[in-house]
């Protein structure tokens, strides 16, 4: 469960020499700003000390969950506090469970110091005081942003909108761009996931149109959720000989629209890598033997020395829009990117030029990553 205001503030109260050389001296609650400026206040104003140094004083705004949508809006609010508060001299703060690189970053840039409840931090008081301390973990998990909306089917409304870059007019359109494809999402995950997409400050939504804002830190991010997914963890590999290898390409993967080329085959035929083997996506296993065996292919096990890679999978991910125009029926390219970014030491190179790709087709409707 997501802490409270309150929650956060006993915690402050009981901190202790967790953030020393840095101590706090006096918290006071909800303090009303200048009079005359319609009852505004601040969540807490924190006197702070130097260990066998100066004092100086913090105007705070808590932010139980940091997200960057959380964090925009509690940076122009601060300095909207700042403004109104008679001590010329306070600082701005900004405190939560747990602070994230990226929203870090936000607010170094901003000039707004920050302290996590992990123990994380940076606190600069003009050219008097500098303390930065990073690198503890979360201890407040429940407080981290979603990442499983990048795996599975929620992964599908960041790959709609990927592949899609001019956007959507409604939610209802994505839904239906997603379900054309033969793929069972509820209309209700759509909206949650969009959700919070807009709270990553990853996806923009006006009257008239849905759209990625930042192609490339959203693909940075599905990317991340693809390496931890545990349905890719779950897929089941099986390595086979076989002697007439494009017989069974030309007969079986061009016919049937449960088998789809992917990892450096893929890779081949989209002009990116060159290999000596076959790797597919299937469905079902023993159907595609049947398959094999009704276009009189033989296929024999061989772990060591196969030519023929299967992965068994219904990770709808992969299912997602293939290219079936190909002489094989292909994954797409953000499909392929993801594998490649995994498949080290010498996917990443191929992922590079998908990357490339990828993005040059959102920069084509318009919309550039900052």
């Amino acid at each position: 469960m997501r802490m409270t205001k309150e929650e956060i503030i006993r915690c402050l109260r009981k901190a202790g020499d967790q953030y020393a050389p840095l101590t706090i001296k006096s918290l006071k609650e909800k303090v009303r700003l200048q009079v005359g400026f319609g009852g505004d206040q601040a969540d807490a104003v924190i006197t702070f000390s130097i260990q066998d140094g100066p004092s100086f004083e913090a105007l705070v705004e808590i932010a139980p969950v940091a997200g960057p949508k959380n964090i925009e809006g509690k940076s122009r609010q601060l300095f909207d506090y700042i403004s109104k508060y008679a001590d010329p001299d306070v600082i701005p703060m900004i405190i939560a469970p747990y602070m994230r690189a990226e929203q870090a970053k936000i607010l170094s840039d901003r000039g707004i110091s920050w302290i996590d409840l992990s123990g994380n931090m940076s606190v600069k008081v003009s050219n008097r005081i500098y303390i930065e301390r990073t690198g503890k973990p979360n201890r407040f998990p429940d407080t981290a942003p979603i990442k499983k909306i990048f795996q599975g089917t929620s992964s599908l409304v960041s790959r709609a909108l990927l592949l899609k870059p001019e956007g959507f007019k409604s939610v209802n359109d994505i839904h239906n761009f997603i379900t054309d494809q033969n793929l069972k999402i509820a209309l209700s995950t759509v909206s949650k996931v969009l959700k919070s997409l807009e709270e990553e400050l990853l996806v923009t939504r006006s009257e008239s149109c849905i759209c990625v804002t930042y192609p490339e830190r959203l693909l940075d991010r599905l990317a991340e959720g693809y390496k931890n997914s545990t349905e890719r963890k779950r897929r089941n590999t099986y390595r086979f000989a076989i002697g007439n290898i494009q017989q069974l390409s030309a007969g079986i993967t061009r016919d049937c629209k449960d088998y789809l080329a992917c990892g450096f085959y893929a890779a081949q035929i989209k002009g990116l890598a060159v290999t000596d083997k076959i790797t597919i996506f299937v469905k079902d296993l023993e159907q595609f033997i049947r398959k094999a065996e009704e276009k009189l292919v033989s296929i024999t096990a061989d772990a060591e020395f196969g030519n023929l890679i299967i992965t068994e999978t219904d990770d709808p991910g992969a299912w997602f829009n293939p290219d079936w125009r190909m002489i094989d029926s292909v994954v797409n390219d953000i499909e392929l990117y993801l594998e490649m970014m995994v498949d080290t030491p010498r996917g990443p190179k191929i992922a590079e030029q998908l990357k490339r790709r990828i993005l040059q087709k959102a920069d084509s409707s318009g919309r550039k990553d900052n």
